[in-house]
Parts: structure tokens; sequence; C-alpha cells
């Protein structure tokens, strides 16, 4: 998110193959720069039960070092990846990014999301819409767009 230009997020999300070491290190660097929470660390990788790690063409190399790469995705990834999570968080997070980048067109993003093998239910993404625009918005999107909406339906 905040590579982006959101909000700041309390943890890094990441795909990584973990094991002891790697979390005690993780640990290790949280506890240092008191940057972990209580119940959790600032790098996980629980992102990874819900989405598969994206294709290294939705994603800008950040760093690179000979054992480690850092890697952000791009805004319609994140997005996909949000919708997909489903979480609260999310849905707020979508409604900021839909309307910070003033799209008003969900059939196109669905397109992008479908080709980048996102399987998004369109009633979640409308969601998100409403969640940036509100619901007098989206009651003008299903009127204008009822026999578009129907193919879904």
């Amino acid at each position: 998110m905040q590579r982006h230009g959101y909000r700041v997020t309390y943890d890094v999300d990441a795909f990584y193959k973990s094991n002891a070491e790697i979390e005690a290190i993780i640990r290790k660097i949280g506890n240092e720069f008191k940057i972990n929470r209580p119940d959790e660390s600032w790098l996980n990788n629980s992102i990874a039960h819900m989405n598969p790690e994206p294709p290294d063409k939705y994603c800008e190399l950040v760093y690179s070092f000979p054992y480690l790469k850092i890697k952000a995705v791009d805004i319609i990834y994140l997005i996909g990846m949000k919708l997909i999570s489903g979480r609260e968080q999310d849905l707020r997070d979508l409604g900021i990014i839909i309307r910070k980048d003033n799209n008003e067109r969900p059939f196109e993003l669905l397109s992008k999301l479908t080709e980048m093998q996102f399987d998004v239910d369109i009633s979640g993404l409308l969601d998100a819409y409403d969640e940036a625009y509100g619901m007098e918005w989206l009651h003008e999107f299903y009127v204008k767009n009822q026999d578009e909406l129907n193919k879904y339906y």
C-alpha cells in the first residue's frame, strides 16, 4: 500500500519460504527496531495462504541482493489480491485506491483482473466501488448497466 502512495500498514506481506531460522531472524529484526506487533511479526507470509505468488510481469524489482530480491506488485495486481483476501480493511483500502485513481469503470477493471488470472466475483468488486463512491453512485451504475450486469448474475 505505502509503495503506491496509500496508507502505511503495520506489516509487510511477503512471499518467502518460511522455516524456524528465517522466522527467528524476522522476529529479531522486528524486536530490534520495535516494529513487531504482539500478535504478528512485521514481515509475514500469511498472504501466501490466500493468494498465489505474483508473476514477475506484474512486479517491479525494488532491491536486489545476492540471496534476496524485493519486488512490489503493480496497483492492479494489488487490487486483485485485496479482492481475493476480502477482509474489511482490504475493502476499505480498495475504496481508497479506486477513488484516488478516479476509476469509475468496474467492467474495465474486472477485465484487467481476469487477464491477470484472478477469479473475481463482480459483486465483491462492486462492493469496493460502493466503498469508493457510495450507494447513490452504485445505484446509477446498476441502472445504466443492467444488460451488461445480467451476464454476471
